[in-house]
């Protein structure tokens, strides 16, 4: 796969997750783009008629493709940290309690901004292929570094959860890792369905986290 060349200049656009930012509807258009086309495939021109717009309005902000894709999928790392976070900080009486409330709130995430999750999935399988210049892996080091921070909030919640005794002890490492595959599978195989109501999301969500928490050996 063809990569664009990450220019050291572009971290100076580096989007601060603000919606009232001018760059949000770019990377909302941006990320469904990518989700539809994939990186390769897409072009600006492509994000540019998702938005409506021309091309200038986006080479105003980002220069090249690849830095407006690191900033779409820095910015769903972003919102899975966050929503992870707030669950995680939440009262709960046991540890199995919180560990339902963070993968219900990463469940959610991903239905509610598929195409950024999507774009996260694409980011991470290139940096796993080494389809990345050293320029891009310099400023994919600071999205790993927030993938490395969502893991460890999910690994200490799950070795809570055998601290209490409310799952057989296991290989946490290994555990972890299969833990986020039953979460993330969702990415792919997941579609909005525009009647979709609420109720049946919350019910979507609800089945995927009862799957992986009882995975554990929680009941």
């Amino acid at each position: 796969m063809k990569v664009d060349t990450v220019s050291p200049a572009s971290t100076t656009h580096e989007f601060s997750g603000d919606d009232n930012d001018p760059r949000s509807e770019i990377l909302d258009a941006a990320a469904l783009a990518f989700m539809t086309k994939g990186y390769a495939a897409t072009s600006i021109d492509d994000v540019a008629d998702i938005l409506s717009a021309t091309k200038g309005k986006i080479y105003h902000h980002y220069r090249k493709k690849a830095d407006l894709f690191f900033d779409v999928h820095k910015r769903g790392m972003e919102m899975d940290l966050t929503a992870v976070q707030n669950a995680a900080r939440q009262s709960h009486l046991k540890a199995a309690d919180k560990l339902r409330a963070m993968t219900m709130a990463h469940i959610t995430v991903i239905m509610d901004h598929l195409p950024y999750q999507r774009v996260a999935v694409q980011g991470l399988e290139m940096h796993l292929a080494g389809e990345t210049t050293a320029a891009q892996r310099e400023v994919l080091s600071e999205i790993l570094v927030l993938r490395d921070q969502y893991e460890t909030l999910f690994r200490e919640a799950i070795q809570e959860v055998l601290d209490e005794a409310q799952a057989p002890q296991q290989n946490l490492q290994i555990v972890v890792k299969a833990f986020f595959g039953a979460l993330n599978w969702t990415t792919i195989w997941y579609r909005p369905r525009t009647e979709q109501s609420e109720e049946e999301k919350l019910a979507v969500a609800e089945s995927i986290s009862t799957f992986a928490v009882r995975g554990l050996g929680v009941q």
